[in-house]
This record gives structure tokens, sequence and C-alpha cells, in this order.
């Protein structure tokens, strides 16, 4: 009978009832589900890039000094797209499955107990607080002075206080250490792999939708469609700090391909070509033509580089 009973109180007062080992076995099927979906999405996802008929995009040659954070821009902004629907698609699994998140981090005892401990708290806090207006209703107003009255008041508020703060520390500790399910180095860990592994999927899902091909984008044409949108995705899934540094790279190396080009233009020879120019009269029949002006004009080709300067 007293066990029926505490076993009632406990499920109204929300402390956990899950059996340890049964939850254990549970998150460790789904776990494994979820890495089999992984990877036949993985499968399915490369062999439709590979084998779907994508047209190649046109390959234009960039102009020099072209800005390719502009060039790149739409692989720039679906990168940080999969950045933030991943952080969106963390915090919400975070919230909602602490047993996934407790099952690869400090483990499901732990969770119970923190769980246990918030809940105890807030039922601290709650009697506590009852106490603190029993305190104050108990106060008697009778014969006694006015000082005595006060110094009552005062000391059983005082105790209240005290009480009160002491529950409301013991309630934030608590929710604070429950939270911390998510700080722990094996959950980040599993989280930065889960992370990369689902990044890189939602990367290629948008290449391959939204046809994105980079290397045409550089203005490299041999690279087959197919290869350059799985390329590309790959590239927008691993984030955007990679890929605003994979853009600083290129830039930098474009840069210096159009300085050496511009520098062996400058070094180039003037290439001249001169025609001569001459001017005869006729004479009557029978008689040579006189020449009566003979002009020679010099053509000075430059480089493209110094036109351009000017």
């Amino acid at each position: 009978m007293n066990s029926s009973v505490n076993n009632a109180s406990a499920v109204q007062g929300g402390m956990p009832t899950w059996d340890n080992e049964k939850q254990f076995l549970k998150t460790r099927r789904w776990f494994r589900v979820l890495i089999i979906v992984f990877v036949l999405l993985w499968a399915i996802l490369i062999g439709w890039v590979l084998f779907s008929p994508l047209k190649d995009a046109d390959a234009l040659p960039l102009v020099v000094g072209a800005n390719l954070t502009i060039v790149l821009a739409p692989v720039v902004a679906a990168a940080a797209a999969v950045e933030r629907t991943l952080e969106s698609i963390f915090n919400v699994l975070e919230n909602s499955w602490r047993t996934m998140v407790a099952y690869l981090g400090r483990g499901l005892r732990w969770l119970k107990n923190a769980e246990v401990e918030v809940q105890q708290a807030r039922q601290f806090l709650a009697n506590a607080s009852e106490k603190y207006n029993a305190e104050l209703q108990d106060i008697q107003f009778g014969q006694t002075s006015a000082s005595a009255l006060a110094d009552e008041i005062q000391a059983k508020v005082n105790a209240a206080n005290k009480l009160m703060v002491l529950a409301q520390q013991r309630l934030e500790n608590a929710e604070g250490n429950l939270a911390a399910v998510t700080s722990s180095d094996s959950y980040i860990s599993a989280k930065t792999a889960a992370s990369i592994v689902l990044g890189l999927m939602l990367g290629v899902i948008i290449a391959a939708v939204g046809q994105l091909q980079m290397f045409a984008m550089l203005g490299i044409g041999i690279v087959p469609a197919q290869i350059d949108v799985l390329i590309t995705g790959l590239v927008i899934g691993s984030g955007s700090y990679p890929v605003h540094s994979l853009v600083g790279i290129l830039q930098q190396g474009k840069g210096a391909v159009d300085g050496v080009k511009g520098y062996l233009n400058r070094l180039s020879p003037e290439v001249q070509a001169t025609r001569e120019k001459t001017t005869t009269v006729k004479s009557e029949a029978g008689e040579p033509a006189q020449v009566q002006q003979s002009v020679v004009e010099t053509t000075t080709a430059k480089s493209t580089s110094e036109e351009t300067n000017k």
C-alpha cells in the first residue's frame, strides 16, 4: 500500500520513472537505426548526383581583377544556410531528445539523477513558499508590545527569506546541472561528427537541386557536371568558415596569376609593323609612271594591360 502511494506521488510530482537499462537499450537501437539510415541516404545521394543527367554550365573566363566572393556568392550563401539549419536542428534535438544526448554524453544514469534533483528542488521550493506564508500567518497580534511584535515579524521574515533563497539556489543549480548534459566532451565530439556528415549531405542536396557548379563559375570547363556538383556540395556542406577561407585562398592565387601576366606583358617587346605608302602619278601613254610621294608608316602594337591602364 505504501509503495503504491509513493509511486503515485512520484508520478504526480513529475519524477522520472523510466528504467535505466531499458532506456539504454532503446536509445542504442535508435542510434544504430540512425547510422544505417545515414549510410543509405549517402549511397542514394551519391548515386543520384553521379548518374543524373546534369547539364554543363557555361564556363566563362574570369576578367582580370574579378572578385571571387561575388563570383562564388551562391556557394557562400548556401554554406551559411546549411550552417544555420544545422544549428536549428541540434537545438531542437537537444531540447526534445535528452536521452539520446545523454547516451552520447554523460550517460542515462546521470540524466535520471539530474532530472530527479530538479524535481526535488522544485518541490523544496514549493514547500519553502508554503512555510513562508505559514510563518507570516502565525504571527499573533495580542497584547504584545509593538517593538516585540516588530522583532518577531522581522525574525520570521528573515528565516523564511533564507529558506526561500536556499530553495531557489538549489533549483538553479539543479537546472544548470541538467542543462550541462550538452557540455560533455564525448557529446561534443559526437555532435561535431554528426554535424559534418549531415552538413555534407545538405550541401550536396542543395548543389544538386540548384545546379551549382563551382568550377564552371571559376571559368574551368573541363570538369564534368556531375563531379562539379558533387564537389560543390561538399564545399557547401563544410560550412561558411571553410568556404570563406577557400575563397580567400583562390582570390590570392588569382591575384598572383594576374600579377604575373601583367608583368610578362610589360616585359614583352613592342611589335612594330612598317608599311610603305607610295603615291604615283600617271604620265602620258608610252612613258613610265613617275613617283610623286613616298610615305613610310610605322604602327606599334602595345600590350592589353598598358591599354587598360591608359
